[in-house]
């Protein structure tokens, strides 16, 4: 690759997947990890000058928004500080940034998969940081790429994942929502479309702006768990099948507050860079597999 790329949030599960697939075809990255004490936006210009990056792909706070939802106060006012500290320097060096997005920044009253052309309504703090950061993205970084990912599964201890397999393994009645949709997404398969958007972009490819992507297709979050109920059935890592009982989506314990539809269409992606959708069901065992890998390494 010709682009020299600076990979912020090297010790994030995101970011060790994308590592392990750049490693996998002898792409060299520069990865930083989070710091001792934190993420902090006056480390960035320093980075910026040992490193000297072509292109920042940015995912240190991808645990927090993906796995946790986090909604505190201060430390999204710092990563609102860190965010526009990073576009400033991306804009002054005239680096690709590429940062990460979600399905919060929409309403989710729609009842079909939302496009890049929707309109932008988010319910609550995290997703109104992700829209005021992709504005100040678009407004002062020519070249750059937004990607919105929507449910996101990792093996982190404390992520949605993790929590369902343990409940499951409890044999505790789970109570969940049918009107609740979304594109479940292995970690992986999103760092494998962060790893080919670069590297189309490494040949010039000008094809900047906002983009979609989830795992097909798109499932209620009850009808998921009952597919991670079989594969746990069929691979003997449950004994009976589970309580699985459906209520309406304000009764959804685990939904935090998440669009009650969460369906991104990819196909903006899909035409622009040729990157194709993977079946989620289709990963279950890969992703399963990886679970207790991946909740020590965090």
């Amino acid at each position: 690759m010709r682009m020299r790329i600076l990979l912020l949030g090297a010790d994030s599960l995101m970011g060790q997947a994308v590592l392990r697939l750049a490693a996998a075809e002898e792409i060299a990255i520069d990865a930083v990890e989070r710091p001792a004490q934190g993420w902090k936006a006056e480390q960035l210009k320093d980075w910026f000058t040992e490193y000297q990056p072509d292109a920042v792909v940015n995912l240190a706070f991808y645990h927090q928004h993906f796995q946790l939802g986090s909604n505190d106060g201060d430390n999204l006012a710092l990563q609102r500080k860190f965010g526009k500290e990073l576009i400033a320097l991306s804009k002054q060096a005239d680096s690709l940034l590429f940062l990460l997005s979600s399905a919060r920044v929409f309403d989710g009253l729609k009842t079909t998969a939302y496009t890049e052309k929707d309109a932008l309504a988010p319910g609550d703090a995290l997703g109104q940081l992700h829209v005021d950061m992709e504005k100040q993205l678009k407004d002062h970084c020519a070249r750059h790429v937004m990607l919105r990912l929507g449910w996101v599964l990792d093996g982190s201890p404390d992520g949605q994942l993790v929590g369902l397999l343990q409940q499951l393994r409890n044999g505790e009645p789970m109570l969940l929502a049918e009107e609740w949709r979304g594109n479940p997404t292995p970690v992986n398969d999103a760092a494998r479309v962060v790893l080919a958007i670069l590297k189309q972009l490494d040949c010039d490819a000008p094809l900047y702006g906002t983009y979609h992507y989830g795992s097909s297709e798109a499932s209620s979050w009850i009808s998921f768990v009952k597919s991670l109920a079989q594969e746990l059935l069929a691979t003997k890592q449950l004994d009976s099948v589970p309580t699985i009982r459906s209520v309406p989506f304000d009764q959804q314990l685990d939904s935090a507050w998440e669009p009650q539809n969460a369906v991104l269409s990819s196909r903006r992606l899909l035409m622009a860079f040729g990157i194709k959708p993977r079946a989620w069901r289709a990963q279950l065992p890969e992703l399963l597999a990886s679970v207790s890998h991946d909740s020590q390494a965090e």
